[in-house]
């Protein structure tokens, strides 16, 4: 079994209606980088802060996805 944590961008983006462009506006985080998060690469904190305070959520956590699979 493996449990894999990451930011699931594509959900948000359909969810608020929004681009990865005007995330990337409204983070001011770079869309290469919004993209290597999309492919399920490993953030810090500061980044998954910086998207939550965009999007107005008050619980960072609230953004991450889980998925667990089993072997």
């Amino acid at each position: 079994m493996s449990v894999e944590i990451y930011i699931d961008i594509e959900k948000i983006l359909k969810s608020r209606g929004i681009t990865l462009t005007q995330l990337s506006d409204r983070t001011g985080i770079d869309k290469g980088n919004l993209s290597r998060i999309k492919s399920k690469k490993p953030i810090t904190f500061k980044t998954l802060n910086k998207i939550a305070s965009a999007l107005g959520e008050e619980d960072p956590m609230s953004l991450i996805s889980v998925e667990v699979r089993t072997k």
